[in-house]
Parts: C-alpha cells; sequence; structure tokens
C-alpha cells in the first residue's frame, strides 16, 4: 500500500518535466546570425531614415532600380497589383493568423506568439514612423514600406517554423531564413515598386524593420523561456 502511493505521482512528475520544456524557438546555433542580422537590419534602416527624412525625391540607388523594374509593371500591370496585396494589412493579418494557428497546432507555441508579434510590431512601426520621417511618394508617406515589412516578416517566422520541424545545421539554417525573407520581402516589394508607390529604398526600410523586430523578437521570447524556472521550482 504504502509503494503504490509514493509511486503514484511520479507519472505527473514526469509529465510536468516533458510538458515543461517545449522546442527551443530559436536554435543555438543561430542566434549569433540572428543577433548580428538584426542590428545590421537596425543601422541600415537608421542610416536610410537620417538619409531620406523630409524628401519627396527618388535617389540614384531608386533610380536605377526604377528604371529596371518600372517597365516590368507596365507588361505586368494584373499580376503586380496582386503581388503587392499579399502585403496589405488585411492580406497580413490573415495570413498571420493562419501561420500562428498552424505554429499552436504543431506545437511551436512561442512561435504562434511570433507570428502574432512580429508582423505585428513591424506594422505598427512602419505605419507610425512614415509621418515621423515624413519621406513621401506622391500625395502618401513612402518610407519605410510597411507591405514589404509584413510579407517579410511572415517570411522569417515561417522559415523559423520550418528550422523546427527540420532541424536543419547552421548553414542551410541560415539560408533558410535569408531566402524565406528575402523572397517574401523582395517579392512584395518589388511588386510596390513596379506599381510606384514605394521607392526601392523604402523597400529596404521595410525589410530591415521586419527583420530587426523578428529576429529581436525571436531571441527575446528564448531568453525569458530560458530564465522561467519549471513548475514547481522556486525562482
Amino acid at each position: 500500500m504504502s509503494f503504490a502511493t509514493a509511486s503514484a505521482p511520479e507519472p505527473v512528475i514526469w509529465h510536468r518535466m516533458t510538458a515543461a520544456a517545449p522546442p527551443v524557438l530559436v536554435p543555438s546555433a543561430l542566434r549569433r546570425p540572428l543577433f548580428l542580422a538584426a542590428a545590421l537590419a537596425a543601422v541600415v534602416f537608421t542610416v536610410l531614415a537620417v538619409r531620406y527624412a523630409g524628401t519627396s525625391g527618388a535617389g540614384p540607388f531608386d533610380a536605377r532600380v526604377d528604371a529596371v523594374i518600372n517597365p516590368i509593371g507596365v507588361a505586368h500591370h494584373r499580376t503586380t497589383h496582386f503581388t503587392a496585396a499579399l502585403g496589405s494589412p488585411f492580406s497580413v493579418i490573415t495570413l498571420a493568423l493562419v501561420l500562428a494557428a498552424l505554429c499552436y497546432r504543431l506545437d511551436r507555441r512561442r512561435l504562434a506568439v511570433l507570428a502574432i508579434v512580429g508582423p505585428g510590431i513591424t506594422g505598427v512601426l512602419t505605419t507610425g514612423l512614415k509621418p515621423l520621417l515624413g519621406r513621401t511618394i506622391g500625395d502618401g508617406f513612402a518610407y519605410p514600406s510597411g507591405h514589404t515589412g509584413g510579407a517579410t516578416a511572415l517570411g522569417l517566422v515561417a522559415a523559423l517554423l520550418v528550422i523546427s520541424l527540420a532541424r536543419p545545421g547552421r548553414a542551410a539554417g541560415i539560408g533558410i531564413v535569408a531566402a524565406s525573407g528575402v523572397l517574401c520581402g523582395g517579392v512584395v516589394g518589388m511588386a510596390m515598386v513596379a506599381i510606384g508607390a514605394h521607392y526601392p529604398t523604402d523597400v529596404v526600410g521595410g525589410y530591415c524593420t521586419a527583420v530587426a523586430v523578428v529576429c529581436g523578437a525571436a531571441l527575446t521570447l528564448d531568453r525569458k523561456r530560458e530564465r522561467r524556472p519549471p513548475d514547481g521550482e522556486a525562482p
């Protein structure tokens, strides 16, 4: 009788130990690269913000890229408008909710939080910074591109989900994150340039905002996980 009483709690304790250790959001091998990416993105964003704040024209880089992209926008008008719409607030919110639900279903709960927080903070920053920086194109504010930021943020979260499931090596993990962010943000960003809604440097600014926010938020969420004591243990 006493033996049965003493051994009964063991399955409960074991369940708590395993349930308290969900998969890490960022593998240790990727923490330094993501930190460096976030820091570099913040620097590039700041440099461009200082350079183009209060302006309303295209810079030399903008003019060269526009010369290549604008003919594509003219030739593929419907396609570019459809692609640009993928970065709209409605599209980003919808896709973020779908991505969060998928992460939750796969027991990646902090990734589910990041799927909402990453694009959400990116959208708030790009929207709030536009009037403060004052760069305009036509009658609207331009820097940084919110469409590009939202699409990039979704791509980065999706990449972290793939890494969490596939567990690739360090080089492959960096490649997945870089490729997903550049592909999602670049396609939407270039479409925004093609339809005349943004300058190319606005696209770079939106991309850098998302990289800084998502990478920084991912590292912060993992740091909070490491500092949290297991159930039943004093902090």
